[in-house]
C-alpha cells in the first residue's frame, strides 16, 4: 500500500500443485484470491485518505512461450 511491487513466481514439475496453490478451488481460495481479498480490504480502509491505483499482469511461461492470461487473445 506504500508503492511496492510484488511478484509471485511459481516454479516446479507438472502436477506439483502450482495451479491449485495459486488459484485454489470452489471451497478454498488460493494465494491469488487471498491476496486480492486483503488488497481490496486495505484499499477500502485507506480510500478516504489516499489516491490508490491498482494494476496487475497475470502471465504464464510454459515451454518458453509467454501468455498473458488476462488478454482474451492470449498473445504476449
Amino acid at each position: 500500500m506504500d508503492g511496492y511491487n510484488a511478484t509471485v513466481f511459481a516454479y516446479g514439475a507438472t502436477g506439483a500443485g502450482k495451479t491449485y496453490t495459486m488459484l485454489g478451488n470452489d471451497e478454498q481460495i488460493g494465494i491469488m484470491g487471498l491476496t486480492f481479498k486483503e488488497l481490496f480490504r486495505r484499499i477500502d480502509h485507506a480510500r478516504s485518505t489516499k489516491n490508490i491505483k491498482v494494476s496487475m499482469s497475470y502471465l504464464e511461461i510454459y515451454n518458453e512461450s509467454i501468455k498473458d492470461l488476462i488478454k482474451s487473445d492470449n498473445k504476449a
